[in-house]
């Protein structure tokens, strides 16, 4: 069997203030031509980019799930994530099962697995670690309560199938990008720990959503195969050199490979003094890309951005010498992420969503929360 892999489609998220609604619809076909030859197709969380999604996000939801199990037969297999209103999504749960649709929106919902064929899936939602420890009896910790999900799972597992287990979580390893920051945030506020790969041992294949870029984290000569597959589409600057993708992984041989996704817009960064800039855009044959300038020799000014927006219609980011200071690497380890505080957290992930840090008004707030 052949199982089509992907996460975080974040239908209704926007670009520093730029929706890109529109442009996600054109990912509907890619995915369903992409699932053609597959048995089944894993949506590992984060379905929406906000728990009250709007009706055009909810619609673009309702025409994927459509497509792939009404008119092309093919089983969807979803767990919810930390972005989608997980009630929300999972109502009517039951009723969309007959249709080829499965919606895991509590963790009780993780026990039952998904039969198809040779391969018993498992879709275990975002969970808070609390709610988790009282079901599970274990400690209130991330770490923990996957560890108790996945011995209770693989105890009561039929062992004569593939096992896969469908998670949306931050695991130990993982590459975050400025976009996977909320996520972080969220987690650290929660006092959630990195989830060790220990805990996946046992699985054949853990189809994981969280992060945004697509990698494989298993360990070395690990059996369990773990693997981050991505989202779709770029949805921050810092994503701009990820080959976007769906994975496909293969029960038989369990072997993944990568089914590239084309982006319908492209992002660019831009960086160098004022006059460099100037002279590079006489001949810049792309200045519709949504694009992000730097400029290092002279302050931002509102003269100086709207001659940049002028040259560059879909300048979406715009900063001055004044705030390139920080030097902070576009993309960090799991590790790295948490030991960064919530302020830190909140100023990178509104620099690259917003292309602004939070004003002091807001990080006031942020503190007293």
């Amino acid at each position: 069997m052949k199982i089509l892999h992907t996460s975080d489609l974040h239908f209704g998220i926007s670009l520093c203030g730029v929706p890109l609604l529109p442009y996600q619809k054109s990912f509907l076909t890619t995915l369903s031509s992409a699932a053609e030859n597959a048995d089944a197709v894993i949506i590992s969380g984060d379905i929406f980019d906000t728990s009250v999604a709007s009706s055009e996000a909810v619609k673009c939801w309702s025409e994927l799930a459509t497509e792939l199990c009404i008119t092309k037969k093919i089983p969807v297999i979803v767990c919810a994530g930390n972005h989608d209103g997980a009630a929300r999504l999972a109502s009517c749960s039951d009723l969309l099962k007959s249709a080829g649709l499965y919606i895991s929106g509590t963790l009780e919902d993780a026990f039952t697995p998904t039969i198809i064929g040779d391969t018993a899936i498992y879709s275990l939602p975002y969970f808070n670690p609390a709610d988790g420890a009282v079901l599970l009896n274990c400690k209130p910790d991330s770490a923990s309560v996957m560890k108790a999900a996945a011995e209770k799972i693989l105890a009561e597992a039929d062992k004569s199938k593939t096992l896969i287990l469908a998670a949306h979580c931050f695991a130990a390893g993982g590459k975050a990008s400025e976009s996977d920051i909320s996520a972080r945030a969220a987690e650290s506020v929660g006092g959630a720990e990195n989830i060790p790969l220990s805990a996946f041992e046992g699985f054949d294949y853990v189809a994981l959503g969280h992060l945004h870029k697509a990698h494989t984290i298993s360990a070395d000569g690990a059996e369990t195969i773990i693997r981050y597959s991505g989202t779709p589409l770029p949805y921050s600057f810092s994503e701009a050199q990820h080959q976007k993708s769906v994975t496909i992984f293969d029960t038989k041989t369990k072997e993944i490979t990568e089914i590239e996704i084309p982006s319908p817009y492209n992002l660019r960064t831009l960086s160098g003094t004022y006059n460099e800039l100037l002279s590079t855009a006489e001949t810049d044959m792309c200045r519709n890309d949504f694009m992000k300038i730097s400029v290092t020799d002279r302050y931002a000014g509102d003269n100086i951005y709207m001659h940049f927006k002028e040259l560059y219609p879909n300048l979406l980011h715009f900063t001055g010498k004044q705030i390139e200071a920080s030097g902070a690497a576009a993309e960090i380890t799991a590790k790295e992420a948490a030991e960064l505080d919530i302020i830190s957290l909140a100023k990178r992930y509104s620099k690259d969503r917003r292309g602004t840090e939070p004003d002091q008004d807001e990080l006031k707030w942020l503190a007293e929360a």
